[in-house]
C-alpha cells in the first residue's frame, strides 16, 4: 500500500475551499473509469485545479468537509509556530483520509467472500488558525496559496511516479476501485476521551 501524507496550515475561513481543491485533485487523478472533467474548472486563491464532473462525489466531499470543520472546531487548541513568520498562534488540528480499495475474492472450502484491500491512502493533516489582525490575515492567505500550489504539484508528481502499486482493473464497473473519505477523529478515541471515559466509569 502506498501512503501519502500532506500537511497544511490554514485560516479557518479557507479550510473548506482549499481542502476541497486538494481532494478534487486527488480524485481527478485516481478515478480510472470513464470520467468527465468539470468545465469550466474551479478556482481558489487564484489557483485553478482539476475536478471530476460527478455530482455524487461532489456531494460526498461537501458532506465530509462539513464534518471536518466540525471536528476542527471541537478539537483541543495548542500553541505552535506559524510557518511563514515564526510567531506563535493558537491552532486546532484534524485529519481527513482518502482510501482507494481493490476488491478481492477470498475462497474458503465451500464458499467465496469478497473483501476490499486498500492499495493507496492519502492522509491530510490540517492545522486551523485564526489570524489576529489584517496583516496576519494577508500573510496566512499568501501562505495558503503557496501551500496549495505545492500540494497540487505534489499530487501530480506522486501519481506520475507511482504506478506499480495500482491493481489491475478486473471489472467493467464504472468505478473499478471503491474509495472512502473519512475523518479519523469521528471514529477513533483520543487519549483524552479515553481518560474521560475512565473517570466517568
Amino acid at each position: 500500500m502506498l501512503l501519502i501524507t500532506i500537511d497544511i496550515v490554514l485560516d479557518r475561513l479557507l479550510i473548506r475551499d482549499v481542502i476541497k481543491a486538494i481532494l478534487s485533485s486527488i480524485f481527478f487523478h485516481r478515478l480510472f473509469g470513464s470520467i468527465r472533467p468539470l468545465s469550466p474548472p474551479r478556482e481558489v486563491l487564484e489557483i485553478t485545479y482539476p475536478s471530476v464532473d460527478d455530482p455524487a462525489l461532489d456531494a460526498l466531499i461537501d458532506e465530509k468537509l462539513t464534518r471536518l470543520t466540525t471536528a476542527l472546531d471541537t478539537s483541543s487548541q495548542y500553541i505552535a509556530n506559524l510557518p511563514y513568520s515564526g510567531s506563535t498562534q493558537h491552532q486546532r488540528k484534524a485529519q481527513i483520509v482518502v482510501n482507494f480499495f481493490e476488491k478481492k475474492t477470498r475462497k474458503a472450502w465451500f464458499s467465496k467472500s469478497e473483501e476490499e484491500v486498500c492499495w493507496e491512502e492519502w492522509l491530510i493533516n490540517i492545522s486551523s488558525i485564526t489570524p489576529r489582525n489584517e496583516t496576519e490575515k494577508i500573510r496566512v492567505a499568501k501562505s495558503a496559496e503557496n501551500q496549495l500550489q505545492a500540494i497540487i504539484m505534489k499530487v501530480i508528481d506522486i501519481v506520475n511516479d507511482n504506478k506499480d502499486h495500482i491493481p489491475p482493473i478486473a471489472t467493467t464497473e464504472a468505478n473499478p476501485f471503491p474509495y472512502q473519505i473519512s475523518i479519523p477523529s469521528e471514529t477513533e478515541d483520543t487519549w483524552g476521551s479515553v481518560f474521560k471515559k475512565i473517570l466517568v466509569e
